[in-house]
C-alpha cells in the first residue's frame, strides 16, 4: 500500500535541486545536476534535478518507503532568485525558496488541498542518466 504523501517528496526534491544559483554543480551542456535528500514521515527520498540555464527544472525524485519498496516520480518546474516552484503531473504543488547554499524549505500542497511543511539537503554530486534519472537509487 503506498503512501498518502509519495507525490509530495517529489515535488520538494525538486525545488531542492534547484539550489544551483548558490554552490557549485554538475555542469553537463546546457543544464545543472543536483542531488536532494530529505526525509517526510516515515519516508526517505532522493531527487536527481536538472536545471536548464533559463531556470527550468526536471528530475525524478525516489521515494523510499518504510517497507524498502521505492517508488519514482518525475518532476518539472522553475527556479527564480531564491524562489522554486515544482510540479508533479497528479495536481501536486511545491512552493519554496533556498534557506541557505545546501537547503530548501517550502510547503507541499497536495491535490487534496493539504499541505505538507517540507525541508531537503542537498546532496553529493549525482550521477544521472539523460532524462535526469538517479542511476543509483539507494
Amino acid at each position: 500500500m503506498k503512501q498518502p504523501y509519495p507525490y509530495v517528496l517529489s515535488i520538494f526534491f525538486c525545488v531542492l535541486l534547484l539550489a544551483w544559483r548558490f554552490v557549485p554543480f554538475a555542469y553537463s551542456g546546457d543544464e545543472r545536476r543536483e542531488l536532494w535528500v530529505g526525509s517526510l514521515y516515515s519516508s526517505t527520498y532522493r531527487a536527481g534535478i536538472c536545471i536548464k540555464n533559463n531556470g527550468d527544472m526536471y528530475g525524478a525524485l525516489y521515494l523510499r518507503q518504510a517497507n524498502g519498496v521505492v517508488d519514482r516520480y518525475t518532476i518539472h518546474g522553475r527556479v527564480e532568485g531564491v524562489r522554486i516552484t515544482a510540479r508533479h503531473h497528479s495536481g501536486h504543488d511545491f512552493k519554496g525558496r533556498f534557506v541557505s547554499e545546501d537547503a530548501v524549505q517550502g510547503e507541499l500542497t497536495l491535490k487534496s488541498g493539504h499541505k505538507i511543511q517540507v525541508r531537503a539537503q542537498r546532496g553529493p554530486e549525482p550521477e544521472v542518466d539523460e532524462f535526469c534519472r538517479l542511476v543509483r537509487q539507494e
